[in-house]
């Protein structure tokens, strides 16, 4: 009878060490998975690459022009269409380049662009304001917002006059 219950007990032990090995594993690999760095994805990306960013830009340019502090300064180019394809390339360019795509922007910095447009702060705002609406319209993501924010208020000195 003893024999009979150290063999038992023997099993047992057994059994609760198999037992917590396999658990100690699933743990492990648990671990494992939750420690696999994960891929953040570049502003270009997260704007939707070429595609994403052409549609954006269109719609940049449509709002500005529907935006009675800005409207003035956009609203000549429904006129010109090639001069409006024009903007837009560049403006898709000059966002590509930016944000990490592999565009090529060739045309002018910043300040010669605004240079003598006499830009003042309020529409400077309307500006910024339009693309905000248009980059939530398109569902980006908070962080993507504020990327697009910081990249904005980072020409602010090179755009307002005065």
């Amino acid at each position: 009878m003893k024999n009979s219950r150290l063999f038992s007990l023997i099993i047992l032990l057994i059994g609760m060490y198999a037992c917590s090995s396999e658990a100690n594993s699933r743990i492990e690999a648990t671990v494992e998975v939750k420690e696999t760095p994960s891929i953040e994805l570049s502003l270009y990306d997260r704007m939707g690459g070429a595609e994403g960013i052409s549609a954006i830009v269109d719609d940049i340019i449509s709002t500005h022009m529907n935006n009675p502090t800005v409207y003035s300064r956009f609203t000549y180019l429904q006129e010109k269409p090639e001069q409006l394809e024009m903007v837009k390339k560049h403006m898709r360019d000059f966002l590509g380049a930016g944000t990490g795509g592999t565009e090529e922007y060739t045309g002018k910095g910043v300040p010669n662009i605004h240079s003598g447009m006499n830009i003042p702060a309020k529409e400077f705002l309307a500006v910024v304001d339009d693309i905000m609406l248009v980059l939530d319209n398109h569902n980006m993501s908070d962080q993507t917002k504020k990327d697009m924010l910081f990249i904005l208020y980072s020409f602010k000195g090179q755009v307002i006059e005065g």
